[in-house]
């Protein structure tokens, strides 16, 4: 069985380089060029270092570093509050991707890059494909937005705190099922990706929704569900459909990746 490591580039890499900017801040718009070079130098320095201990403490049989595609828009034309929340990438880190990207392939894992495509839905996918084929998967990220993939055979890992996320944790801070995430997402809101949710509908009505049945549409059949919750469902039926197909992961796209193309090598 091989151990599959799918890291969410732009997740790490974000959160690595922001520590390294930090005592900088905040940083004019024209940067010194001997603290430009510091702070890239350090990025690549605590890059390599965390995949070097993703390979330690993981010892996965293959791995794959996933970037965000420059042409994936279809969310935002669903949505365009999609995001919209998000600041841009700094300067600083859009000049330095090129030199991480190679020191990720030189630290034997592969980078893979398709324009069209978000690296969540990516991802997503290949965690899908592989889940199929009884291989084991696990998902490099602290993006929550993973958490609905949460079953046997693939696991979220937490690279900063170095540990697993695990069912029972999501339950515990969601109050509802993995699985049933997207749908509770679409009801309460997401602040991540600026999705606003249904007026009226806080944490705990969502969950007592969610625990009448593991869908919307099941939840909304229930005999118990309350007449003012339905109205309110009922009324913004579209937006929480738009929120739902935003929110959840594709899972078919067509990669062209097989499981030899992603096997680890030995560093350069």
């Amino acid at each position: 069985m091989a151990k599959v490591i799918l890291i969410d580039a732009l997740n790490l890499i974000r959160r690595l380089y922001a520590v390294q900017e930090r005592p900088y801040l905040p940083l004019a718009d024209e940067v010194a060029e001997g603290t430009r070079q510091q702070i890239i130098s350090n990025t690549r320095q605590m890059l390599r270092q965390a995949l070097a201990k993703l390979r330690q403490d993981l010892a996965p049989s293959h791995a794959l570093m996933v970037f965000d595609g420059d042409n994936s828009h279809w969310r935002q034309q669903l949505c365009a509050l999609y995001k919209a929340n998000r600041k841009p990438m700094p300067t600083v880190l859009a000049e330095a991707l090129p030199g991480l990207i190679s020191d990720t392939e030189q630290s034997g894992i592969h980078c893979f890059q398709q324009a069209e495509y978000e690296a969540d839905d990516v991802i997503a996918t290949i965690a899908s494909k592989l889940r199929q084929h009884q291989q084991q998967v696990v998902i490099i990220s602290t993006d929550k937005g993973y958490l609905p993939l949460l079953t046997h055979g693939v696991e979220v890992y937490d690279a900063f705190a170095k540990h697993f996320i695990s069912r029972e944790q999501v339950k515990e801070k969601f109050g509802v099922q993995p699985e049933q995430l997207v749908s509770w997402w679409s009801l309460v809101g997401d602040s991540t990706n600026n999705i606003p949710g249904v007026a009226g509908v806080g944490p705990k009505g969502a969950e007592e929704f969610m625990a009448l049945g593991r869908s919307l549409n099941d939840a909304l059949q229930h005999p118990d569900c309350p007449k003012k919750l339905k109205q309110k469902i009922s009324e913004q039926k579209q937006d929480i459909l738009t929120y739902t197909q935003i929110l959840a992961l594709q899972t078919n796209l067509e990669l062209g990746l097989n499981l030899q193309d992603i096997r680890l090598t030995e560093p350069i």
